[in-house]
């Protein structure tokens, strides 16, 4: 049975997404992969076999555990038909004008007409902080009669566990360039923006985020500037989970 006086935030496991690193409720922290697929149909009998056998070495060769997921969501041609409907008001050619404005109501019909999917695949790399390394200082706040758990560890401690969990998304990236498929860790906006379609799926269809996503593989300047901090601060506290007023 729901608790009505709790909040939503209350049953989400995310405590915080901070600097490209996502922290659980349970002293977890994970980094996230976006992997690009392969067409593994239009491979030939010799190519698919030889991609089988470099996933199950990829596999055997991992010490650590890891989560694939796959997310299916419907495509979004909004900007895309925007575009569009903008450069008809600017082509100055009558044909091409008329071809261009053809082709956006035929994207449109299409979209109306077939629920065309949109998949990703990403996979979660886990580094479960021990118990005993979790600190003591955690406190539970009350708002409106609901508990939060804030946790906060050291900045040095929690770029130790940074540099760990890159080290992994290194072996993960290695393996699967062997296999000709690309990767890239992804940033904390572009996590934010994941996990605001996967709660708010009718929402994010009509309402996008404020802000630029940033492009995959670029470094933030906050992040940046949290790096070169932990060389002087090493015992500055890091607030990993901060209530939204």
């Amino acid at each position: 049975m729901v608790d009505p006086n709790q909040s939503t935030q209350s049953h989400i496991p995310i405590s915080a997404v901070y600097d490209d690193v996502i922290v659980t409720k349970k002293a977890q922290f994970c980094q996230v992969i976006m992997v690009n697929s392969v067409n593994f149909g239009l491979k030939n009998e010799d190519e698919q076999n030889a991609i089988i056998h470099q996933y199950q070495s990829f596999l055997n060769s991992l010490s650590f555990p890891i989560q694939i997921t796959m997310q299916s969501k419907q495509l979004d041609l909004t900007s895309y038909i925007a575009s569009l409907q903008a450069r008809t008001n600017q082509e100055p050619n009558e044909l091409i004008r008329y071809q261009i404005q053809e082709y956006a109501d035929f994207v449109q019909k299409l979209i109306s007409i077939a629920n065309i999917m949109d998949k990703k695949f990403f996979i979660t790399i886990t580094y479960q902080l021990p118990p005993s390394q979790i600190p003591s200082n955690g406190f539970f706040s009350s708002l409106f009669g609901t508990s939060h758990v804030h946790l906060r560890v050291p900045l040095k401690k929690f770029l130790e566990v940074k540099e760990e969990l890159e080290q992994r998304t290194n072996v993960i990236t290695s393996g699967l360039m062997s296999m000709g498929i690309t990767s890239q860790v992804l940033s904390t906006k572009q996590l934010i923006e994941i996990f605001y379609r996967t709660y708010n799926p009718e929402e994010a269809m009509r309402e996008k985020l404020e802000g630029d996503v940033e492009a995959i593989g670029v470094e933030s300047a906050q992040a940046k500037e949290t790096a070169d901090a932990a060389a002087n601060k090493d015992t500055v506290q890091v607030p990993i989970n901060q209530e939204t007023k």
